[in-house]
This record gives structure tokens, sequence and C-alpha cells, in this order.
């Protein structure tokens, strides 16, 4: 059974990193530095958070910001992946040299990946994009987009994620259905803005645990 990659994003305390260090199927923490997004942090609250994180893999999230800005986050902080949401070019992305998920938007129901980042890119992100809203949205999209010869020709190389309004009570639906190679949540497991709900936490762990054997009993 191969087991589906969970990414949580948005992290901006130290509580929350501590509760996702207690749950070994989580892979991946996700720090954004996007200045438009609510759960935006700095360098300084970053570093505490990359020092209480044990053994997940930290992606910093960015989105159109320039160059120098990058670079000097890079330089500060360690870094395990680097996430370009906006519409960062595939040079742009490839001249930090450091592994990076690039995200492409599902707008109107329609999906536009540009090929070329398949070779170049550590994995993909699908997410909600609504109006000017890219990402972040607390809405899913039509999930059947994935079964198009495009996703099927991205897993053969590398893994995609899946974001986007998920939570505790859809995810079931998502895996037993698409059984995606990668999960992303963010949103759908607060009790505030930034602040996780570690019962929210555990129990969207759960049903990814659950929905996963059910999945492969049935396939």
């Amino acid at each position: 059974m191969k087991k589906t990659l969970i990414k949580i994003c948005g992290m901006t305390n130290t509580d929350d990193i501590k509760c996702a260090n207690d749950m070994s199927e989580i892979d991946y923490v996700g720090m954004i530095f996007a200045e438009k997004s609510p759960r935006c942090i700095n360098i300084d609250i970053a570093e505490k958070l990359i020092t209480a994180c044990d053994n997940k893999k930290v992606v910093a999230v960015f989105m159109n910001q320039e160059k120098d800005y990058i670079t000097n986050v890079i330089n500060n902080l360690n870094l395990d992946i680097l996430q370009f949401h906006g519409n960062e070019s595939l040079e742009f992305c490839n001249q930090f040299e450091r592994p990076f998920i690039k995200t492409f938007h599902v707008k109107n129901d329609s999906l536009n990946i540009q090929a070329e980042f398949i070779k170049y890119a550590h994995a993909i992100l699908l997410d909600t994009s609504i109006n000017d809203l890219d990402g972040g949205t607390g809405r899913t999209f039509d999930w059947e987009i994935i079964n198009n010869k495009l996703i099927d020709d991205v897993s053969l190389s590398l893994p995609y994620f899946i974001a986007g309004g998920l939570n505790s009570s859809n995810i079931k639906d998502l895996i037993l259905k698409y059984n995606p190679p990668g999960i992303d949540v963010s949103s759908g497991l607060e009790s505030d803005i930034g602040k996780k709900d570690h019962l929210l936490m555990k129990k969207f762990i759960e049903n990814v645990r659950i929905s996963q054997l059910e999945y492969y009993e049935k396939n």
C-alpha cells in the first residue's frame, strides 16, 4: 500500500508544530511567506517553528515575490523545499537550486499545467482559484479534473498534491474515489485563522488512514 503524502500548511505557532510532531503520518509542514496571506509569518517566527519541528520536511511557500526576498529567507532558515504558489516561471523556480513544489490553479473547473515543470519539480500542487484569490479559498474544485492524461503523465514522474477546501469530512470521499499521491490542508483544520484545531488534525489523519485502507481493500 502506497502511503498518501500529507502536508499541513499555514503553520504559525509552535503548539501546532508540536502537535504535528506527534503524528508520524504527516510528512510536510508548510510555512507561508506570501505577504497577502493571513497566515504569513516572518523569518524570526519561522526560525522558532523550524527549531520545534521534528522529523517533518519544512516547506516555505512564496507567491510572486522578488528573488532577493526569497534568497534572504533561504539563507536565514533551514528549509527543505520551496513552494511557488503564483505564476512563477520554470527559470525563476530553478534559479534557487532547491527542490520545489509548483502550484497550478484550477479556475472554473479548468486546469492548465505547464508540462515543462514535470521534469524539474519535486512535486506539483493543484489548488482552487476563485476570482482573484489563488489559494486560501477554503473551497474544493471538481476533483474529476484529476482524471485526465496529463495528470496520469505527471504521476508517472513525480507526486502531485490536492489542495483547496480539504477537511476531516470530505477527505474520505477524495481518497476513496481518487486516492491522490498527496494532500495539502490548511484552513480546514483551523479553529481560527492561523491556529490549528488539534482534535481536527487528529480526526483528519485518522480519516486519511482509514480511507486508504478501505481504498486498497476495494482496488
